[in-house]
């Protein structure tokens, strides 16, 4: 009689599996020979299931849970019943409410926990953290941290996912929850943890371009310079499947710049500004103005002056210290440059006439640099070109009751 029931039971899942023709007359043979043993029709209903023939799977769900009657509910028919809930149903507080009789019936199992915690997540990620917490009780040997940093991670919730993935057995976590891991720490800025679980990465997969990529960019972080270098070329010609992007360019030319690798360094910043778009996760204007920041601190000004006139076209929304980058480029090259001082100075001291216009609420600040920038061009004071911008100041902190510090300072 087993052996009957096997060969029926093997039958019908063959038959599903390989979608013969007969299928419903199989799977109704080994239902009438297998009609009292739960497990069985559970695999029928599995079968099913796998095919996305739901209707089969949940009538042998029933079957199952049916045959496992008067004794106790079959846990596992109500954990297929929440599955295609899950998948192809509208309420998921029906997927819930079947995981939750699983529960009910065999509180041991963990997978009734991740299965609620999954669907909840949706509604409550911190309700779903909160079953997993009964799985603990239950299921001891299951990591219930990274499984929490899961479906933290997939609500969205970078934060509360770092810190249930710094609180699991890193050397438990696979390929995924490695990859979960390292985003969250890095994304957090916890760049020691995400170059800890970057290089576990490394470990079970050399070639992965996303574990290579954030150990590249942890290192970096973490002012490992040369472990970075290290990683460059790793990450651009010995990952599988990178999909190198204007971000990846731009990082790699900021370690250069910590090397002071200048050649390197502008190539990768010309790659970053060639692929940089609107959708990219750095924005043009922030490439130019790092280029610019790299030109002025080697005393290149032509070049440094070039490209910030590009970010101030670029970047929506100019506000004061923006503006008044570029009077500092112009100020800084008359400092350097003799034959220079006289035309750059002015220049300087437009931009700061300007902006005491534009921001009257920065016309105090403004005018004092103005001033300053004057007395650089008048030989001991003796044209008094400064006067009239410090007299400006004095008439309008003078008699100001609640003055700062820094406008104690200026006046």
């Amino acid at each position: 009689t087993a052996n009957a029931q096997e060969a029926e039971l093997n039958a019908a899942l063959d038959g599903i599996k390989s979608k013969a023709p007969n299928v419903a007359e199989l799977a109704k043979a080994a239902y009438k020979k297998n009609k009292k043993d739960a497990a069985a029709l559970i695999k029928i209903g599995q079968a099913f299931y796998a095919q996305k023939d739901t209707a089969n799977a949940r009538l042998f769900a029933n079957y199952a849970n049916e045959a496992g009657k008067p004794k106790y509910q079959f846990a596992p028919a109500y954990l297929l019943l929440g599955d295609i809930e899950s998948a192809y149903g509208t309420d998921g507080g029906k997927a819930a409410g079947y995981y939750n009789q699983a529960i009910t019936f065999d509180p041991k199992n963990p997978e009734g926990y991740k299965k609620w915690a999954m669907v909840y997540r949706k509604i409550s990620p911190s309700q779903a953290a909160k079953k997993l917490q009964e799985m603990k009780a239950q299921c001891p040997n299951e990591d219930v941290d990274a499984i929490t940093a899961h479906i933290y991670m997939l609500a969205g919730d970078e934060k509360q996912a770092y810190e249930n993935y710094a609180k699991a057995n890193i050397g438990k976590l696979d390929k995924l929850g490695l990859n979960e891991f390292v985003r969250a720490s890095y994304f957090t800025g916890h760049f020691q943890d995400a170059l800890r679980a970057a290089e576990a990465g490394i470990k079970l997969e050399p070639r992965n371009p996303t574990f290579n990529r954030l150990a590249m960019f942890s290192n970096y972080e973490l002012k490992n310079y040369e472990a970075a270098k290290a990683y460059i070329h790793k990450y651009f010609f010995e990952t599988d499947s990178a999909k190198v992007s204007e971000y990846d360019h731009f990082y790699t030319a900021l370690i250069y710049q910590a090397l002071e690798d200048k050649a390197n360094m502008y190539a990768h910043y010309d790659k970053a500004l060639e692929l940089v778009n609107d959708q990219s996760m750095i924005k043009r204007w922030a490439i130019l103005k790092s280029v610019s920041d790299s030109y002025l601190k080697e005393k290149e000004f032509e070049n440094a002056i070039k490209y910030y006139e590009q970010y101030l076209a670029c970047k929506p929304n100019l506000n004061f210290d923006d503006e008044e980058g570029m009077a500092n480029i112009y100020s800084k090259y008359g400092d350097a440059d003799p034959a220079k001082k006289k035309e750059m100075t002015n220049k300087a001291t437009e931009i700061f006439g300007t902006l005491a216009e534009k921001y009257p609420i920065q016309v105090v600040y403004a005018t004092f640099m103005r001033a300053g920038l004057n007395n650089k061009l008048d030989d001991n004071m003796k044209n008094n070109l400064a006067k009239a911008d410090y007299q400006k100041v004095v008439d309008l902190l003078a008699n100001k009751a609640d003055r700062t510090k820094g406008e104690d300072t200026m006046l």
